[in-house]
């Protein structure tokens, strides 16, 4: 009976690590797929650019913003995923960041009515107040590790 309770640690320790490295190749995966979509959405931004230098017009304009406004969606999704594989979980911050710029984006290139745009509006304010206070403690992770410190010295100052 005692060998039984013994073992379980173990095999919960390995479920977890097995668990958390499987996270961490799903993530990684998730940041390939995504930098290739960047370098594709700046390839196309650069040919509507192209376009847009030869033909000014609203139309064209408009869809290099969105083409861009989409790429900078992407890079803040990428640094998202950075931030889990180095922390070890999801920061809130680049989420904000990116439903921010969506909604930024949404309400350039959009034609929209009147409620549409006071919605939106409404929507990025509360973003906004969220990525100020739900943030605060993202930014200390951030400024935790560019100091140097590692994701597992992080928990354990978390924990005292």
């Amino acid at each position: 009976m005692e060998c039984g309770t013994q073992s379980f640690p173990r095999l919960q320790k390995f479920l977890v690590k097995g668990c958390s490295i499987l996270t961490i190749i799903i993530y990684l995966i998730i940041a390939a797929l995504l930098v290739a979509t960047a370098i594709v959405g700046a390839f196309e931004a650069l040919k509507l650019l192209a376009v847009a230098i030869a033909n000014p017009s609203q139309a064209t304009l408009t869809a290099v913003l969105q083409s861009i406004l989409l790429i900078i969606v992407i890079a803040t999704l990428i640094d998202m995923v950075r931030s889990y594989v180095r922390v070890g979980r999801v920061l809130v911050r680049p989420i904000l960041i990116a439903g921010v710029t969506t909604m930024v984006r949404r309400l350039l290139v959009a034609d929209l009515e009147f409620l549409d745009i006071i919605g939106i509006t409404i929507v990025i304010l509360g973003l906004t107040i969220a990525m100020i206070y739900l943030g605060r403690e993202d930014r200390t992770v951030t400024e935790f590790l560019r100091k140097g410190g590692s994701a597992e010295e992080h928990k354990e100052e978390n924990k005292n």
